[in-house]
């Protein structure tokens, strides 16, 4: 129990580091795109690439946490990322910029995926959910930070210092994984960090917990649950970059007329009431059943959506951007847990790499998507049909996926 929280504690706090760098440069993205000369679905784009290198990734990268085990992983993704940012605030054209942000997002998926089989590994059903809330939480503490600061870094030393700080915390995160994470891959190292709660399935042999990618996806096509969960997260992502990461700093830039800090400052609110919900749903995860929680924080995360379409002052925006926090706080963790819910131990791998690469199309799409819209019709447009999707999409969840924890 002590080790399985010690490697917990180190997976947050590495997780807290990056999302600040991360947090950091979101409110100025869009801006440093646009100083290239380009519109509104090129600025998508930039993000995009950044979705498209998780989704090349992600797959593969639940492959490598199997052969090379979940540490060098965790070592391997910030790293690379680290090296990409620095890239980034050199840029002299948008097609480098581009190729570094591809590379940005290689890193970020390495990261990802081979933190969330690590979580895997040292948690089972009635644990998963407050693991996963808590995990959730260091990410959101330090994508909290990130936006205000910032902002506050571009308005007094230019819009490319933000990559440069983002850079260095990639760095601090590389050192602290290397120094702090043991192995948790083999049988034998999870039995070692478990306690009675953590099952250790002997019977599987070698030979069966190396199966091949494609027949591993092929059988995670056929769980409905698998896929309605990752549909839910595709939705998330979906709304993350195409709305809060894209259209909101734009929309508060040209629509009310913020500066780079009091964009930053919208974010983090978005952040401060997604860490807020989710430390409540944290402990109701362990009483409630996964859909009474997935379900309402979609709801409440489309009315936010409604709520940003039509804000034309900065307080308007702020509330908007608490309700949105709200509801992805809500629906984030727990999603996360039902779809590993739906796994088994020996699934790990290939499954929460699948799940981030469905997840990711929606971090691809979104913002390409409702870029376009916006450069065709405005901003209110593409925030309306992107409420739509997101409660479409609760909706059918609610209907067909059945519950993992009663």
């Amino acid at each position: 129990m002590r080790k399985r929280k010690e490697i917990l504690l180190v997976l947050c706090t590495i997780a807290m580091i990056m999302m600040i760098g991360i947090g950091i440069v979101s409110p100025i993205l869009p801006h440093y795109a646009r100083s290239f000369g380009v519109n509104i679905t090129m600025v998508g784009l930039l993000i995009t690439v950044f979705g498209l290198a998780r989704i090349a990734i992600d797959v593969p990268a639940g492959s490598l946490v199997e052969i090379f085990g979940r540490r060098s992983m965790l070592v391997l993704g910030p790293a690379l990322l680290g090296v990409a940012s620095f890239c980034c605030s050199m840029a002299r054209s948008y097609l480098q910029l581009l190729c570094f942000r591809f590379l940005q997002g290689l890193g970020s998926g390495l990261y990802t995926t081979a933190a969330m089989v690590m979580l895997a590994d040292i948690s089972n059903v009635r644990t998963r959910g407050p693991m996963m809330s808590f995990y959730q939480g260091a990410i959101l503490i330090g994508a909290g930070l990130g936006p205000t600061v910032g902002g506050y870094i571009a308005d007094a030393w230019g819009i490319r210092a933000p990559f440069i700080v983002y850079s260095l915390m990639a760095a601090l995160a590389t050192i602290w994984a290397y120094v702090k994470l043991p192995e948790t891959k083999s049988p034998k190292a999870a039995k070692a960090i478990s306690d009675d709660d953590i099952e250790i399935n002997d019977k599987e042999d070698d030979a069966k917990q190396q199966a091949t990618i494609l027949k591993g996806i092929i059988k995670l096509f056929k769980k409905r649950e698998f896929l309605l969960g990752s549909l839910v997260t595709f939705s998330i992502f979906f709304t993350r970059t195409g709305t809060q990461n894209q259209l909101i700093p734009l929309l508060g830039a040209d629509r009310i007329g913020l500066s780079a800090s009091l964009i930053g400052t919208v974010l983090t609110i978005v952040t401060i009431f997604q860490f807020i919900a989710l430390f409540i749903v944290g402990k109701l995860s362990v009483r409630l059943p996964r859909k009474t929680l997935i379900t309402p924080g979609c709801i409440l995360l489309g009315i936010g959506l409604v709520l940003v379409a039509f804000s034309k002052n900065y307080s308007y925006l702020l509330i908007s951007a608490m309700v949105m926090g709200v509801g992805i706080g809500m629906a984030g963790p727990v999603i996360s847990a039902y779809v590993a819910d739906t796994l088994s131990r020996d699934e790990y791998g290939i499954g929460m790499g699948l799940y981030r690469a469905i997840s990711d199309i929606g971090f691809v799409i979104g913002p390409v998507t409702l870029g376009w819209l916006a450069d065709i019709g405005g901003f209110t447009k593409p925030i309306l049909i992107n409420a739509a999707f997101v409660i479409s999409i609760a909706c059918i969840f609610h209907i067909f996926a059945r519950e993992t924890a009663k």
